[in-house]
């Protein structure tokens, strides 16, 4: 309801009969039903395109280029070699894209916020600073010898890696005085014993 700049979003979905499992026809009209409310929602600020990418057509050349991709499917489902169906979108607003290659049923319950994502991602391109404060080593620890190949480090926390994904995450010492003014949000992990 925010957004104050035109979005597109172009929605991928096999259309032929015999080609789409009906698993994935079902769930293909639930996100079809998903996206006509954020239409409605955003006042006529989003626009839904629909495209049925058919072999050799001007649909399947658009889907590729929007970063959509045809899955291989069997009689039985999304598995092994045989015709290639489409599910996905792609959202633009400005010179800002984001696409959804493959809208997978498996992520149902998150396809509201993989498309909120999306959308957020073109309306506002820039990620925001976010500061993140604790005393535990939530963001990895680099190889202590990494010249002599002893000793390893490690990775991020999983929630940090997900937070970089929106955010250009900083860390912030437990023991500054000031947090920069450039941060907008801050986040503390007080651990618990």
């Amino acid at each position: 309801g925010k957004i104050d700049t035109p979005v597109i979003v172009n929605y991928y979905c096999t259309r032929e009969e015999n080609e789409m499992p009906m698993v994935l026809k079902n769930y293909a009209k639930r996100v079809e039903d998903l996206l006509a409310e954020y239409r409605q929602a955003s006042g006529g600020q989003i626009e839904i395109r629909k495209f049925d990418p058919q072999p050799d057509t001007e649909a399947e050349d658009s889907a590729r280029l929007d970063g959509v991709q045809g899955q291989s499917i069997s009689q039985g489902g999304l598995v092994g070699l045989g015709n290639r169906i489409y599910l996905g979108l792609a959202v633009t607003c400005l010179d800002a894209k984001e696409s959804i290659p493959f809208l997978d049923p498996s992520r149902e319950r998150l396809l509201e916020y993989d498309v909120t994502r999306a959308i957020a991602k073109v309306v506002n391109p820039v990620k925001p600073d976010l500061g993140v404060m604790s005393s535990i080593q939530v963001f990895g620890q680099p190889n202590p010898n990494p010249m002599m190949g002893g000793g390893r480090g490690s990775d991020p926390w999983y929630f940090i890696r997900e937070l970089q994904r929106d955010f250009n995450v900083r860390q912030v010492q437990t023991t500054v005085d000031q947090i920069d003014d450039d941060i907008e949000v801050l986040v503390v992990i007080h651990p618990t014993s």
